[in-house]
């Protein structure tokens, strides 16, 4: 790996800096724009460097952890000294209570050092205590600059949510090997289904309790604008969402020039103000209220969900699995399974997972391949792209026309972004497959695939 290193001269600021800065002289614009040709290895050379750097600002997150942790720990030691400036407060209170006292002045003391708000270095103090009592391997991986702060701590959060140690270990070992090469989105999906096949307690009881909690609230915004959310089951979203797109997707192709985004957002107001009386339901709804809230009341909202074959047998615990989200408890996939208008069968190989029924002499992807397709990719295989499977191409690794067939191990879903990107090219590394860059000047990468689907009915 070429390196390329610079140091800038120091400055030393007057004590009227605020008023009149110096000028900072660097050789910044010669290592920005170096003299004479460049060529495609500078361009690689330059990404080494910055690879390089993002490890030692990884390794350096992993440091500041275990320091917040030596500095909380060395607080629990001297509680008395924390709180001596409150001293008949501290007499009256009960241990429970001059803990928490304690606490709650060590973690401003690390908000005040580190100019953040108690919220966010509380949270702070709670990833360094998680990780260093029940995620050593993930604070290993983070210090050596090996994966980002950003999925540590995602592991923190979910490590957190345990409630034993077995579980902990378990979500460990199974996402860890993921969390060098994906994105903190994709980390937490991983994470989220880690944590459902090792939590101990029932998913239908865990949903149950959870589902108890549903609401819709209201957040304000700038200028006039405000965020309205809803905690609701995952089916019941991620079908109120396809209603929306497919009203904002059908007004976009009658011609309508809003985009998508905003036709999903009147297309909402619209439903729920329609018959409203007032300018107000008008201003928020838009001037298309009654042709959208019409359009989408016909829309028959779908989901994906791919159900194992022996759990509707009642054989096996595996969970099913929502297109775009993950897990669902068992009752909702049943009852989804049941009003499915229609299922399609896909038989796989029960040692390499890969579809046994389709024709690799076609060009075109027939229609229990695609699907085959869509569970196992789940979304645009580029990394870091999560645009749905459903809504990318399916591309030949090995192109048609260069002898590739139409197999799942040569296909894999591209959003039409990334489909048409060049200077990208999609490899398969044998079952696992990771994204990589080649060692020489050139932009490749390397395109994961995913390499399991169960045998099961997905509704369509």
């Amino acid at each position: 790996m070429s390196t390329t290193t610079s140091t800038a001269m120091p400055v030393t600021a007057p004590d009227d800096a605020l008023d009149d800065p110096p000028v900072v002289t660097t050789p910044w614009d010669d290592l920005l724009s170096p003299a004479g040709p460049t060529t495609v290895h500078d361009v690689s050379a330059a990404l080494d460097d910055l690879a390089h750097l993002q490890a030692r600002i990884d390794a350096l997150e992993g440091e500041k952890l275990l320091t917040v942790e030596r500095a909380r720990r060395a607080a629990v030691r001297c509680k008395p000294d924390l709180l001596a400036g409150e001293q008949l407060r501290v007499q009256r209170a009960g241990t429970a209570r001059q803990h928490e006292l304690a606490r709650r002045a060590f973690v401003a003391d690390v908000a005040t050092t580190l100019r953040v708000s108690e919220r966010q270095a509380d949270h702070l103090v709670e990833t360094a205590r998680t990780l260093t009592s029940s995620g050593s391997a993930t604070l290993a991986e983070l210090c050596r600059g090996r994966i980002g702060s950003r999925q540590a701590t995602a592991m923190a959060d979910v490590l957190a949510e345990l409630p034993d140690a077995q579980a902990r270990a378990a979500v460990q070992a199974d996402a860890l090997p993921r969390a060098a090469t994906a994105t903190p989105a994709q980390f937490r999906s991983f994470l989220r289904r880690a944590r459902d096949r090792a939590h101990p307690e029932p998913f239908t009881v865990r949903h149950a309790r959870v589902a108890a909690k549903r609401g819709v609230f209201v957040d304000p915004a700038p200028d006039g604008m405000a965020w309205l959310s809803a905690y609701l089951p995952a089916t019941t979203a991620h079908a109120a969402h396809d209603r929306l797109s497919t009203a904002a997707r059908t007004a976009r192709d009658a011609g309508d020039p809003r985009t998508l985004a905003q036709l999903r957002a009147d297309t909402l107001a619209a439903l729920l103000l329609a018959g409203a009386e007032g300018d107000v339901a008008d201003d928020l709804a838009g001037e298309h209220v009654p042709d959208l809230a019409d359009h989408a009341r016909r829309i028959t909202p779908r989901v994906q969900v791919t159900v194992p074959v022996m759990a509707l047998l009642g054989r096996t615990a595996d969970p099913a699995e929502l297109t775009g989200h993950g897990a669902i408890d068992p009752e909702t996939a049943a009852a989804l399974t049941a009003q499915a208008p229609s299922m399609r069968r896909l038989l796989v190989d029960p040692i390499t997972g890969e579809l046994l029924s389709a024709d690799p002499d076609t060009y075109t992807v027939p229609a229990a391949l695609r699907a085959y397709l869509q569970a196992r990719d789940g979304s645009c295989r580029f990394p870091g792209c999560t645009r749905p499977a459903p809504r990318c191409d399916v591309d030949h690794t090995l192109a048609w026309a260069g002898g590739g067939r139409t197999t799942a191990d040569n296909l894999a879903h591209l959003c039409r972004r990334h489909h048409k990107l060049g200077l990208w090219h999609t490899r398969r590394r044998g079952l696992s497959s990771r994204a990589a860059r080649p060692s020489t000047g050139g932009r490749a990468r390397t395109t994961p695939t995913a390499s399991t689907a169960r045998c099961g009915a997905a509704r369509r």
